[in-house]
């Protein structure tokens, strides 16, 4: 295949890849920890930086929207169309890696089965980094390869070489500024490294002279990153530790479309691991590089989570375009007459394609729980949100206006001032408002007791007023509408009445089905 065959092929690779994740991209409301991003990155850059220091999140991403959305503005489409080229982009070099390692074949239906994948579709409609992460980590490992296959050419020009040096320099700098979790890239390209005695013996200075550079760049954040490491290790994250095997099959699961899917996959990777076992066959280079890069991330990860818990589906965005070549290497290993070779890979492709759901819900319905509680709302109306850094994602679909009252110090402190005026309070218990002048109460629970257990608000509304109405909004926001009851008075009694309690274990139940509430 000519260059401009190629070139033609992978234009139309990233055309399709756009319309498929392009179609529905603000179908979904801004929710999670979209608002976060946005909202940040409407600072002045010194502010992003600085208020990005004390979180999870390097500023690299944010930084990049910052600019965007001061031409695009806030929209759902304009803070999410980065993802999306994001990830339109990585279609490319996903299929370069398939051509250039292995065969057409193998570019055509990792690229294929990436563009029908529900886990990458989800990522390219979020205002967050994981799509970016995703590209990168891709680019990464294509110059690392690169400079592998440099080993066995002995014909290259130095400057060929240099510029692939130069190349992974620079990827491998903005990977770790865009995420802390794309260290894993740069361990798995040291371990591979040390592991080919040719590669060290021949370019052992570019790669310590590599090492020296990308660690002098990233020496501002250094102390950011272990001071993150020991607050992770020591207090925990939000992600819930690992349940043996079962979260191994699920996250497996969240990387392919549907349950179906994960099972027709491993067994299709299982018959590949036989036969090749079977034939003592020698594994080419390339697919133990992309083996390692799974799998190394995926173990790693499950094992790591006992302690310090990271296995979480947009933490994996690294290893899951490895994931989906090996995949495609295993279509074609597999079956290898010429005419059948094409049967498995083109049945595989077809139901991801019966599967794909390129509208996919981030199960936040922030749009419409906003509109029903602005319209039970009046003069007269409490309505208190838990937790108080909710407030953002309400204030986006409140009041634009609100929401772009940053400032560039304090965190929300200006949203929360001016929502007030409009008797709404972001609080994380019970104590944080008074309620005693107040005859119809509105409070929104968006999994409140994930973030904030024991606030008391529940109890407390249920004891003291009338439950009226209450509405549910997948996933996880519950509105509870109290008037004063029908006595006029406040019971003020140590325990809720039956039906109070009855509401409380209803909420509850719906808290429980939405315990990965991370925002």
């Amino acid at each position: 295949m000519s260059y401009l065959q190629k070139y033609k092929v992978s234009i139309i690779l990233f055309t399709i890849n756009f319309i498929v994740k392009g179609l529905f991209l603000a179908s979904n409301s801004l929710g999670a920890d979209e608002p976060f991003s946005v909202y940040h990155a409407q600072m002045n850059i010194q502010s992003i930086i600085s208020l990005l220091s004390y979180g999870n999140n390097p500023p690299l991403y944010e930084i990049i929207l910052h600019y965007w959305i001061k031409y695009w503005g806030i929209s759902e489409i304009s803070v999410r169309f980065p993802s999306l080229i994001f990830s339109s982009l990585t279609v490319i070099y996903i299929y370069k890696i398939g051509f250039k390692y292995f065969n057409y074949r193998i570019a055509l239906y990792s690229s294929i089965l990436f563009i029908f994948s529900n886990y990458h579709i989800l990522f390219a409609h979020q205002a967050r980094v994981y799509s970016f992460l995703g590209l990168l980590s891709v680019i990464s490992m294509y110059y690392f390869m690169g400079i592998l296959n440099n080993c066995r050419e002995e014909s290259l020009e130095k400057s060929t070489i240099r510029r692939e040096f130069i190349s992974l320099i620079i990827i491998n700098t903005l990977i770790i500024y865009s995420h802390y979790f794309g260290f894993f890239i740069l361990i798995i390209q040291f371990l591979l490294t040390i592991s080919h005695k040719k590669m060290v013996s021949k370019y052992w200075r570019s790669i310590v002279l590599l090492l020296a550079i990308v660690a002098l760049l990233y020496t501002p954040n250094i102390y950011v990153l272990l001071n993150r490491f020991f607050e992770s290790s020591t207090h925990g994250t939000w992600v819930k530790p690992p349940d043996g095997i079962d979260s191994l099959y699920n996250m497996l699961r969240s990387l392919s479309n549907a349950p179906v899917v994960t099972v027709i996959i491993l067994l299709i990777l299982l018959a590949s691991l036989v036969k090749s076992i079977i034939r003592k066959q020698v594994i080419s280079i390339y697919t133990r590089v992309i083996v390692f890069w799974f799998f190394f991330i995926f173990i790693f990860m499950f094992i790591i989570s006992y302690s310090i818990p990271m296995f979480s589906e947009r933490y994996l965005m690294p290893a899951s375009v490895a994931f989906i070549i090996i995949i495609a290497i295993s279509l074609d290993y597999l079956v290898e007459k010429k005419n059948y070779r094409y049967v498995l890979p083109c049945l595989v492709i077809m139901i991801y394609a019966f599967t794909i759901e390129p509208n996919i819900s981030n199960k936040r319905n922030v749009r419409e729980t906003v509109a029903k509680i602005k319209d039970i709302q009046s003069t007269e109306t409490l309505v208190i949100i838990c937790p108080a850094n909710f407030i953002v994602n309400f204030a986006y679909y409140y009041d634009p206006d609100v929401f772009k009252e940053y400032g560039n110090t304090s965190n929300y402190s200006n949203i929360h001032q001016t929502m007030r005026k409009e008797n709404i309070y972001g609080i994380n218990s019970i104590n944080d408002v008074d309620l005693k002048k107040w005859e119809h109460i509105v409070f929104l629970d968006a999994a409140a007791n994930f973030s904030r257990p024991n606030n008391g608000i529940l109890e407390y509304l249920n004891i003291n007023y009338e439950l009226s109405k209450s509405y549910y909004y997948h996933e996880i926001f519950n509105i509870s509408e109290y008037k004063i009851n029908s006595t006029g008075d406040r019971v003020g009694d140590d325990k809720p009445s039956e039906s109070s309690a009855m509401h409380i274990d209803n909420v509850r139940v719906y808290q429980k089905r939405n315990e990965r509430y991370d925002a």
